[in-house]
């Protein structure tokens, strides 16, 4: 085997231990360690859209939520494809599901569909992007359409930003 393939093989298993880094310290409730794998200047947009710049805002919103509403909650999750855009860039999807505190299986209403960029910097990978989008597709039959148009309504209706 090649030293490019060894490389290649070792890149790989770094950039997808950095998705179950993330995975372990949100079992752990450590938000730190959570926002660890981040670039200094990292991108998470969360599920609702919110957008947090930064390893320091990553940690520091997760905090309260780790010793409160997400306490004891686990986060379950599987790479499902990962490409190398360059050798110093590789893009990740993933799905990530969440398990309550109590349960022994994951939420179906919290599964995620995760897109993840990660830049290897100085011989090290971090991420410099995760975006995390709830899986609730419309038009999944007529019920699943009108429940989507009505929160999507309710959104109109309720928006924070009016």
């Amino acid at each position: 085997m090649s030293s490019v393939m060894v490389l290649e093989k070792s890149d790989r298993i770094a950039v997808r231990d950095l998705y179950q880094q993330l995975m372990e310290a949100w079992n752990r409730g450590d938000s730190m360690a959570f926002a660890a794998p981040f670039t200094e200047d990292g991108d998470l947009i969360g599920f609702d859209g919110m957008h947090l710049k930064g390893r320091g805002d990553i940690a520091r919103f997760h905090d309260p939520l780790f010793r409160k509403s997400l306490q004891g909650t686990r986060l379950v999750g599987e790479v499902k494809a990962l490409r190398f855009l360059a050798p110093d860039v590789a893009l990740l999807h993933a799905v990530g599901q969440t398990i309550m505190p109590g349960h022994l299986h994951p939420s179906p209403e919290r599964d995620s569909i995760q897109t993840l960029v990660a830049l290897k910097r100085s011989g090290e990978w971090r991420l410099a992007a995760f975006h995390n989008t709830r899986q609730r597709p419309m038009g999944r039959g007529f019920g699943g359409t009108l429940l989507w148009l009505f929160s999507d309504r309710l959104w109109r209706v309720f928006n924070p930003k009016r």
